[in-house]
């Protein structure tokens, strides 16, 4: 039996960690995460304390240099093998694995490579070949190639939900993260996806969605697991099958007497008046989908952003939705590569026709190994050096504060992004606030403004939903 204890910087349900910790347990593995801000003292010693096998970390761009740095003193203070996956070490492997602290890294889906490298373990055999893994030995670095992508998402083991319940904070907070499947049939330049589509080409159908009823078991699952007031189904786009979808609300709506709030993003061109009226008949109240914007501007949005969205689908998803009583929210991106003021002041004049009840507003951050990362670099927008320091203690992703680009119109734009949910919900500001954002000494109490915006959303979100 080998001992694997995952280390995590944020207090949040990792689906990834739980669907790993249940193939790991499902072939009689111990498996435990240990989320920093949750625990008292030092976690490296709490960790440690448990004699791991393996101390693993999944890590986003935001998360990289924090998980090096932990995994440098589990180095200085044990033999635990260290291994990294998540997204910014598939998209950045040589540098990830060039790292003195970090031992293996993990390409791509965890589950099964995780489990063949904790059998090797407990067996004593080598694990030098083990798929979707690159490791260090003594002839050099071993450059394993992906396997094929899991073609039968039904074969995995339900995610392990106790993992993170041994935390008052998580039983206390009754949203739980859940998806419908695996993939996205899009390719947008700032997103992960497209490049991840590159590692799989030829591995499986990149997109793979879960049987219904295998849905359904892990609701109930859930609910069983204990306090739950909100499905959150973090699939990149819910109600691409929309039939599917529609038949799936009925049933969700049979599995108890009490039916929870469904949280999901949604494309625009995918709302449908016979999908809304579905639905409406799920209960209006109870959804809470999110559309993504991004910004106003067709031409950009499909040229460099490359997502093929028009503003008429926006808008009449916006009326769609309205017809229907069914809350939604938008997201946008400001200081895009190359934005000016006026291209990030339309974004917002269309969030005011869109009428949603919250405009989330989001300074970009460029990640590594995305493409529209490496348009900014290419137009000289973002420096080099600038992008090996994202995710360190000074450039941890300023999506509510600043932007790490250059470029002639940035300041003003942060200044929209700090009005922007206050005028989409107060139109009558818009004329003060495009004056007001030019001016950079009105940055702090713009900043005032939009804390008081989040805040005040926040509250009435938890007060309607209870959890």
């Amino acid at each position: 039996m080998a001992k694997i204890v995952f280390l995590q910087q944020h207090p949040d349900e990792w689906l990834g960690v739980m669907y790993i910790s249940s193939m790991l347990k499902s072939r009689g593995h111990q498996c435990d995460v240990l989320v920093e801000p949750l625990e008292r003292g030092d976690i490296i010693e709490r960790a440690l304390s448990q004699s791991p096998d393996i101390v693993a970390f999944s890590c986003l761009t935001s998360d990289y240099f924090w998980a090096l740095n932990k995994a440098e003193a589990v180095k200085r203070r044990s033999k635990a093998l260290t291994v990294m996956g998540g997204t910014h070490v598939t998209l950045n492997p040589e540098e990830s694995i060039a790292q003195p602290s970090i031992d293996i890294i993990c390409r791509g889906e965890g589950e099964q490579p995780m489990a063949e490298l904790a059998d090797a373990i407990d067996r004593g055999r080598d694990y030098r070949a083990i798929r979707n893994m690159w490791l260090k030995s003594d002839g050099g670095i071993a450059r394993n190639e992906v396997r094929d992508l899991v073609a039968d998402l039904d074969s995995l083991p339900l995610p392990d939900r106790e993992l993170y319940l041994k935390y008052p904070h998580f039983r206390k907070v009754g949203k739980r993260p859940l998806h419908l499947g695996r993939g996205c049939p899009y390719d947008c330049s700032y997103c992960h996806n497209y490049r991840k589509k590159e590692l799989y080409r030829g591995k499986g159908p990149f997109v793979r969605w879960r049987a219904m009823e295998h849905v359904l078991e892990e609701v109930r699952d859930i609910r069983r697991a204990g306090f739950v007031k909100v499905l959150h189904f973090i699939d990149d786009g819910f109600g691409i099958n929309r039939q599917w979808l529609k038949t799936f609300l009925q049933r969700l709506a049979q599995t108890d007497e009490v039916r929870l709030a469904v949280q999901a993003n949604m494309r625009a061109d995918m709302v449908t008046q016979d999908l809304c009226a579905a639905m409406k008949d799920y209960g209006a109240d109870l959804l809470r989908l999110r559309i993504a914007v991004e910004c106003a501007d067709e031409e950009y949005r499909r040229t460099v952003l490359k997502k093929h969205l028009s503003n008429a689908s926006l808008l009449n998803a916006a009326e769609t939705f309205h017809r229907y009583g069914i809350d939604f929210i938008t997201y946008n991106m400001l200081g895009l590569p190359g934005e000016s003021l006026n291209q990030s002041l339309e974004t917002l004049r269309l969030n005011i026709r869109l009428r949603p009840s919250f405009a989330h507003s989001f300074i970009y951050q460029p990640y590594p190994g995305t493409d529209l990362a490496r348009y900014a670099q290419d137009k000289g927008y973002l420096s080099s050096e600038m992008l090996e320091r994202l995710g360190t203690a000074e450039y941890q992703g300023f999506f509510h504060s600043r932007s790490v680009l250059t470029q002639p119109d940035i300041k003003k734009s942060e200044n929209v992004q700090r009005v922007f949910s206050m005028v989409v919900k107060h139109p009558a500001l818009f004329p003060l606030a495009r004056r007001a954002v030019r001016f950079r000494f009105l940055a702090f109490p713009l900043r005032v403004v939009r804390r008081v915006s989040i805040s005040t959303f926040l509250s009435r979100r938890m007060r309607r939903d209870k959890y």
